[in-house]
């Protein structure tokens, strides 16, 4: 017996396509000119597959604009999409920007400053539950801490601007931890950088957005990047920023309902260390080929890319892993942690969410292939972006100019469209009549 969900779902991509094409609408911006300007040198086929992604992309997860930056070896794709933002817009960077103070500690340890092996506790006397965490394992994800995001996600949605306070969020976390096996399992949570920017500032007696500017963003050429200085008042972003969007958020689900909330203003401080910072597009790319590539800590650079699965073995009562079977292979595409990165198969990078906007930056050292992607409603959540992000990198690898990805565009298409929100349900197309006599039976 015939249906009509053929109809339907053939008219629900019809829809799909066509809203995408109404709003997938390139803009060259030209931005700042120390500030990069949009670009399309890249083959026409890859520009059409990319636009296509970010529009599927944008309609999804209810965005009216995008910025997306693809760099490939034999060429680059810098635009911005719908009307809110040119390809040099400021944007709130979120966890895509918390290798920075990871970036910051290598530098600081290479000085002496503050060694990767000290404990935290040194610094911090009385903050209990951290006593023997040392500031490398803020880095690895082995501390064993909780993340604070847990069960906030209402209020950081439905008031953006509310101020936090570090020590407010730590305690969030702290409560849930400590998680399994400290100091060896690896759990990554954004306590890990609350803490440690709030451990660096005490060590140095210096304000975390200077000592960014001092040993990241300056030597980085970072130039349109900033901390903010007082992450409670400094809500707007500079003229011309990305102005995210949202739905109201009821039990950490949108409320589509209720319709997309513009939030012009969002205080730093609900990630504060985590990912308070704002940067550009450009600034993401190049700050992750030189983290990546070794330009911070001296010696101690290599150990960015020394990554450990994220799942995590099983261990006897000693902590010891339990020995996996003979011939038992690791897939080296698996998911691992570095230094305050992600990594998966040749690629590192991370994704993040603050309320508003979206944002993924991943990068292969080896081959020079970078892609930051930047949505602006954050309601679908950071593996939203991720997803986009790992669609554009197989779009690329399928296209001969980019690195050899265990994924394929189609994986991550299909992972968008099962992630999709507030999606108006397609129009019914009217059944075929079908005579009485000609009816099939029941």
């Amino acid at each position: 017996m015939k249906t009509g969900f053929g109809r339907r779902a053939r008219a629900a991509a019809i829809s799909l396509l066509s809203v995408a094409a109404l709003t997938l609408t390139a803009c060259s911006g030209s931005g700042p000119v120390e500030d990069a300007v949009a670009e399309n040198t890249i083959d026409a086929a890859l520009a059409a597959g990319i636009e296509e992604a970010v529009g599927a992309a944008m309609q999804y997860s209810g965005s009216d604009s995008a910025i997306v930056g693809v760099w490939t070896g034999s060429g680059n794709y810098v635009q911005s999409f719908g009307t809110g933002a040119d390809a040099g817009s400021a944007i709130r960077g979120a966890q895509a920007t918390q290798p920075v103070i990871c970036a910051l500690l290598l530098e600081l340890a290479a000085e002496g400053t503050v060694p990767l092996d000290r404990k935290v506790s040194e610094d911090l006397p009385r903050q209990v539950g951290i006593d023997d965490i040392t500031y490398g394992q803020l880095c690895t994800a082995k501390t064993g801490l909780a993340d604070f995001k847990i069960g906030l996600a209402d209020v950081f949605t439905n008031n953006p601007t509310r101020p936090w306070s570090d020590r407010e969020l730590f305690a969030q976390g702290l409560a849930r931890s400590p998680l399994s096996w400290p100091g060896l399992d690896v759990h990554v949570s954004d306590t890990d950088a609350l803490l440690l920017a709030r451990a660096l500032r005490v060590a140095t007696g210096t304000p975390v957005s200077q000592l960014l500017q001092q040993y990241v963003f300056g030597p980085a050429g970072m130039t349109s990047s900033y901390y903010p200085a007082d992450t409670l008042a400094r809500t707007a972003l500079p003229q011309g920023g990305l102005e995210g969007s949202t739905y109201p958020s009821a039990g950490g689900a949108p409320v589509c309902e209720a319709g997309v909330v513009a939030v012009p203003q969002v205080s730093p401080s609900m990630l504060g260390g985590a990912g308070a910072s704002v940067t550009t597009v450009t600034d993401l790319k190049s700050f992750y080929e030189q983290y990546l590539g070794g330009s911070f800590g001296g010696e101690l650079a290599s150990v960015v890319i020394e990554a450990t699965p994220t799942a995590n073995p099983e261990r006897d009562a000693d902590g010891n892993p339990i020995v996996p079977e003979e011939g038992a292979v690791d897939d080296p595409n698996a998911q691992a942690w570095g230094f305050g990165v992600e990594r998966l198969g040749t690629l590192y990078g991370r994704s993040g969410a603050i309320t508003g906007t979206l944002t993924a930056v991943y990068h292969d050292p080896a081959a020079g292939f970078s892609v930051v992607v930047v949505l602006d409603n954050s309601s679908t959540g950071a593996g939203f972006v991720r997803a986009l992000a790992l669609q554009l990198a197989a779009l690329a690898a399928e296209a001969g100019v980019g690195p050899a990805v265990a994924w394929t565009a189609a994986d991550q298409g299909a992972a968008l469209a099962a992630a999709a929100i507030c999606q108006a349900p397609p129009e019914e197309t009217p059944a075929e009549e079908v005579p009485a006599e000609e009816a099939p039976a029941e």
